[in-house]
């Protein structure tokens, strides 16, 4: 009883809210309102970008999904991250069937300044998470965080077209000296055009000697 009494004291004190609209909640410990939960759809299949065989968004790039990587990129909303990360268990089975068992995960890295300005990188979370998941589940995965390097800092690319972004990322990644990988999985948060996976894969290609580059990223928007 006193569990309970303390339970409700702290929703009472502390209202637990939907990590994307912000209502407030009934039910204590839930994440999101029933009407953004419901929001939340599976990407369907996509053409892979250039120079990357294989590629899987997990969500449509829409509705709640849209808030809560809005909220966790650029205002480091941790209800965000926590809700939308707990959506990945469920795409486990999805996720084994498209990544080889000896691959290793690369997120695509952020520039330093960007990161020294926002403190933190939803994709390296992302990553980091994703293969805890794996390996726990029996995937042999490794999560190299430090082998893609991002040498030149680019101007945002959320209004560029898909050559505008080509251009604009020419030249700005680097391997690290001598990382070899067969099979490897390209990580980001979101996949537009696929200029960046494109340039990334590339530069992966040509100096690490990778022969299958498959691409994961959290959501996709999808063209009506």
């Amino acid at each position: 009883m006193l569990n309970d009494m303390l339970e409700a004291l702290k929703h009472m004190l502390w209202p637990t809210r939907c990590a994307s609209c912000e209502i407030l909640l009934e039910v204590p410990d839930k994440l999101l309102c029933t009407e953004c939960e419901h929001s939340i759809a599976d990407a369907p299949v996509i053409t892979p970008p250039q120079y990357i065989d294989d590629v899987c968004a997990l969500f449509i790039y829409d509705g709640a999904v849209k808030s809560m990587i809005a909220k966790w990129k650029y205002h480091e909303d941790y209800a965000a991250q926590h809700a939308i990360l707990s959506f990945l268990p469920s795409q486990l089975p999805r996720l084994k069937e498209f990544i080889p068992d000896d691959a290793c995960i690369i997120p695509v890295p952020p520039h330093p300044r960007r990161l020294q300005e926002r403190g933190f990188d939803p994709v390296w979370t992302f990553g980091s998470k994703l293969t805890n998941l794996l390996t726990e589940s029996g995937s042999h995965v490794e999560f190299r965080d430090e082998v893609l390097i991002r040498t030149r800092h680019t101007p945002h690319q959320a209004s560029l077209t898909h050559d505008e972004r080509l251009h604009n990322l020419e030249g700005a990644f680097k391997v690290e000296p001598n990382f070899k990988a067969t099979n490897i999985i390209l990580l980001d948060d979101v996949i537009t055009t696929g200029a960046t996976g494109s340039i990334c894969a590339q530069t992966l290609r040509n100096q690490a000697d990778a022969k299958w580059i498959g691409m994961i990223a959290l959501a996709h928007p999808v063209k009506s």
